[in-house]
């Protein structure tokens, strides 16, 4: 009796020696489960200079804070990111300004989180001895109808008391990548043009001279610090308020990338070559002087958007989505 009772008590403590293990390595891998999820981060931005501006981050893929994992995609087209943010596809974007108010008024699921880069646009020419007015009854190349580069130079225009409508005759093209071959075979005297193209024009045609840095026009005529905010990062409302930390982090890195950017030229170049900016390096190292590339945290450029935003909605409420954005669009006030 006494040896069946001994035998179903050891019975007893194995099973539950070994329930209790079950129960502890049961424990140990959801723990260990939770520990290894990610946030997979869809981070988008255009090709050309703010694709240069964070090539650091899409070449080295630095870890921003554990447990988030950023995708880098550059975007060859401007419909398709357009397109992508008005889907809310992307949690961070880099975006022409005007497309951040745009997005906002439409479905108010991004804010403005800093500015990577102000004006960068210029006027040239192969004339000798130009000023602004030299431009009253000429043909003037530009880049898409009521985008940003149109804005900026009517606007500039306007405030210069020259009637872009009446005064200057505007021919468009629908990409930069057309621009350059035109000015190239010499079918226009003048155009409003962007870096890095306009390095790339200067490299086959040194006749082709800058008269006009518009973000400078831009300075003088609004009395801004900084120029017009040209291209703008945007993050996810839901990113912002759950986030936080890794959203700091991340602009942190971004800051950083871009201060790298303008002090080490010949391995940005190297870098933009790998991760498939199509400027090539040479184009790139000479760029970088007239990108006019620096980050800003909303915090420190709100004025000059304000400014922004007020200029275009004066020129067409329909280049900013209808209105001015309230001040919810902005990440800090």
């Amino acid at each position: 009796m006494k040896k069946r009772l001994s035998l179903m008590l050891v019975m007893i403590l194995s099973i539950l020696t070994f329930a209790g293990c079950g129960n502890g390595n049961s424990g140990q891998n959801e723990t260990k489960k939770v520990a290894t999820e990610t946030k997979d981060i869809k981070f988008i931005t255009p090709d050309g200079l703010t694709a240069m501006a964070v090539a650091k981050l899409i070449k080295d893929k630095p870890e921003i804070k554990s447990g988030y994992n950023i995708n880098y995609t550059i975007e060859q087209s401007s419909d398709n990111l357009v397109t992508s943010v008005m889907k809310s596809e992307p949690d961070v974007a880099i975006v022409p300004s005007n497309v951040a108010a745009t997005v906002y008024n439409k479905n108010q699921g991004y804010k403005i989180a800093g500015t990577i880069g102000f004006g960068s646009f210029y006027i040239g020419t192969t004339n000798e001895n130009q000023t602004i007015n030299d431009l009253k009854g000429k043909e003037v190349y530009n880049i898409g109808k009521g985008l940003t580069p149109d804005i900026i130079t009517r606007t500039i225009l306007k405030d210069k008391g020259i009637d872009a409508d009446k005064d200057v005759n505007f021919s468009y093209v629908n990409s930069v990548n057309e621009l350059a071959p035109i000015i190239l075979a010499g079918k226009t005297q003048y155009a409003v043009i962007p870096e890095p193209a306009l390095s790339t024009v200067q490299a086959k045609n040194d006749k082709f001279k800058v008269f006009i840095d518009l973000n400078e026009e831009w300075k003088k005529v609004n009395n801004s610090q900084y120029g017009y905010p040209q291209s703008t990062i945007i993050v996810k409302k839901e990113l912002c308020e759950k986030d936080k930390d890794f959203v700091k982090e991340l602009l942190k890195n971004v800051k950083e990338a871009e201060e790298w950017a303008n002090k080490d030229k010949e391995t940005l170049g190297a870098y933009c070559e790998e991760i498939g900016v199509s400027a090539k390096k040479p184009v790139v190292i000479k760029a970088v002087d007239r990108a006019n590339l620096k980050y800003a945290d909303i915090k420190d450029s709100i004025k000059e958007y304000k400014t922004y935003f007020e200029k275009l909605n004066g020129f067409d409420p329909k280049t900013i989505g209808g209105k001015v954005p309230d001040d919810e669009i902005f990440m800090e006030k």
